[in-house]
């Protein structure tokens, strides 16, 4: 009888053996399986290394110039790596650590950006518990990249000439960039630690130095990973639609020079004598309050330095590197935000590489573009670009539908869409025209329809006179630096303006790609700014910023494009070019918004927005008199806007 209770007693001891054995084997099967799909990464690489140690040094450029340097190395239980890594590249204009407090312990960020309560507070508790509290290195910067490092990367970050504790004088030419980055990877491919594998980061003007890498063909740069970068930057960013964007120039003259109290000086330089050293040579050379000053003067496309070349074709811009990249061959992963400045022209760059590519358009704007986020692992997309292209493991990647975009105003399970090309295949373009109202959404000057009506009439026309408070904030996609954009409800603005706003909607309306307006005019005035914004009107009348576009009367010449622009309207912005307007005739203006996906929900409305000024964003001539104007709107002058409207999924 004992026998028998024992053997019953063993059952349930077995079957709990059994569970926790499948437990484990499951467990285990869990942690092997592999998953390789956008946003998501495991099971195709191990992360090998438990730490990380950082090492700040100075290298040498051919000519002499010694240029300050962080590598972060992988470590084992303290140890760094022996076997040579791929390495992950960053070539930056700015700082490769930031010093976020001196030797006294105060914070120096706080100058020049508007930290949280919390923030300040999480910084200065890091600042008490480590010995690195007071430095922002690059894994601090760009948190996916301490995953990275665990899998068995290296990663450098390079100050260039003239910043940080780099010596030398910045050259702010495309060329210039190229040629150093060239000269580094080469340098970084010789290392110890380095297998030859190099593939480049960063975002914005890290960015863009990454394509003018790209286009010297070196042989050890295996892929970059882009992320808001110009093409143009010309109507991209300075002189949006020929109109001069103070609100960036201004962000930029304020931030950038006082980035030289936070540089950090090599390991070596104990006593900071070096840095001074480096700061004192580049004394005499322009910052960038005095390169702001140089934009004002000059305003057109074709403006000419003292030495003879345009400062925006020969000087600033990208599109003259596109055929050397596409040449290279290396491979190109871009990503960008609807609300980004460089929005547009991360398109462009997709229309024009046939390099192998990839596109992401996030939900974000410039502030947030290269940091994993609430719609995106950004860091699983870079871990699964560069094993693909540095570890040559075949993860799939280049298997998947090459562009991945964010459709804002959807649950998120269901926001990002995937395609085969741009502008997507189920775009329609559906043409609205502006008609006369009171639609009783808004009391604006007109309170126009929008309509796919044609007008009918001979001499319809909306009567305004032009209003230089009009403005869409002062937190705006354009100074959504380091802070995110923050518009207001577009009420206000509208109510200073000309509105056409569509009839409540009786199912959601897609609308994906680049929305292109027309718009006729006659006015007595020399000139006019024009600023067009698509928004989404509530069941309360509040009114959401969706995107905009601008463009100068004068600069409404169409020309043809240097590069391809996916068949865009585009202007020259060449003084040569420019068209005074005719008094009191009728002129035509042609320009695309911003590209945009935006769901606009059942019950509300779509609303287009004209002004003629944006005061806390572009630096609009004030007239006086102030200037009159007709909005056209008749049978043979039909103002109108052509929406990309996407067919029911």
């Amino acid at each position: 009888m004992k026998n028998l209770i024992n053997i019953k007693m063993m059952f349930p001891l077995i079957a709990v053996i059994i569970i926790v054995a499948l437990f484990f084997v499951h467990k285990r099967s869990v942690a092997q399986s592999k998953v390789s799909e956008f946003g998501k990464y495991k099971g195709y690489s191990e992360a090998i290394y438990d730490g990380n140690k950082r090492i700040s040094d100075y290298l040498t450029l051919q000519n002499g110039t010694r240029l300050a340097y962080d590598l972060i190395l992988p470590t084992q239980k303290g140890v760094p790596a022996s076997e040579p890594l791929p390495v992950l590249f960053k070539y930056t204009p700015y700082l490769r650590t930031f010093t976020l407090f001196d030797k006294n312990g105060k914070n120096l960020v706080t100058h020049f950006i508007d930290l949280k309560w919390y923030e300040k507070a999480m910084l200065r508790i890091r600042y008490w518990l480590s010995d690195q509290g007071n430095l922002m290195d690059p894994l601090f910067m760009t948190h996916w990249l301490r995953n990275m490092v665990k899998h068995g990367y290296a990663v450098i970050v390079v100050e260039r000439p003239g910043a940080g504790a780099s010596f030398g004088v910045m050259n702010p030419g495309m060329e210039g960039a190229g040629k150093e980055a060239d000269e580094i990877l080469d340098w970084i491919a010789s290392q110890s630690w380095c297998n030859g594998n190099i593939g480049m980061y960063g975002d914005s003007w890290n960015a863009m130095i990454q394509f003018t890498a790209a286009s010297t063909g070196n042989p050890h740069l295996k892929a970059i990973f882009p992320a808001a970068s110009q093409l143009e930057i010309y109507d991209a960013l300075e002189y949006r639609g020929g109109v001069c964007n103070k609100a960036f120039n201004s962000f930029f003259a304020r931030v950038v020079p006082y980035l030289k109290n936070l540089a950090t000086p090599v390991d070596s330089d104990k006593d900071g004598t070096l840095l001074a050293q480096a700061r004192q040579e580049r004394s005499g050379s322009p910052d960038a309050k005095t390169m702001t000053t140089m934009v004002a003067q000059y305003p057109f496309r074709d403006s000419i330095l003292p030495n003879g070349k345009k400062l925006w074709e020969e000087g600033m811009a990208l599109y003259p590197f596109i055929e050397r990249i596409n040449r290279s061959g290396i491979p190109v992963y871009m990503t960008t935000g609807w609300y980004d400045i460089f929005s547009g022209d991360m398109f462009y760059w997709y229309d024009n590489l046939t390099v192998p590519k990839r596109l992401t358009v996030r939900p974000l704007d410039h502030s947030g573009i290269d940091a994993n986020g609430f719609d995106l692992d950004y860091g699983a997309e870079a871990q699964r670009w560069f094993d693909y292209w540095l570890k040559d493991i075949h993860n799939g990647i280049m298997d998947e539908l090459p562009i991945h975009y964010y459709l804002i105003g959807t649950p998120k399970k269901e926001a990002w869409q995937a395609s085969k090309q741009w502008p997507p295949e189920k775009q329609k373009l559906t043409r609205f025209y502006f008609e006369k109202g009171k639609t009783g959404s808004i009391t604006s000057v007109n309170d126009g329809f929008l309509t796919t009506e044609l007008p009918t009439v001979p001499d319809g026309f909306d009567a305004y006179i032009v209003d230089y408070t009009t403005t869409s904030g002062k937190h705006s996609r354009w100074v959504a630096i380091e802070e995110a954009h923050n518009y207001p409800d577009m009420r206000s603005n509208d109510k200073k303006a000309l509105t056409y706003t569509i009839s409540p909607l009786g199912t959601d309306v897609e609308v994906t790609g680049h929305p292109v307006v027309h718009l006729w005019l006659t006015t007595d005035a020399p000139d006019l700014d024009v600023f067009v914004y698509l928004e989404e009107v509530d069941r309360s009348g509040k009114s959401a910023y969706i995107t905009e576009g601008t463009l100068r009367a004068s600069h409404r010449k169409l020309s043809q494009e240097p590069f391809n622009n996916l068949g865009l309207p585009f202007h020259s912005h060449y003084q040569t070019d420019l068209m005074p307007i005719p008094a009191g005739e009728p002129i035509e203006q042609v320009f695309s918004l911003l590209p945009t996906s935006y769901q606009f929900h059942k019950g509300n409305s779509i609303r287009i927005t004209v002004a003629f000024s944006d005061a806390d964003n572009f630096d609009t001539p004030v007239i006086d008199p102030v200037p009159k104007l007709h909005l056209l709107r008749d049978v043979n002058h039909p103002s109108s806007i052509q929406l990309p409207v996407v067919q029911a999924r």
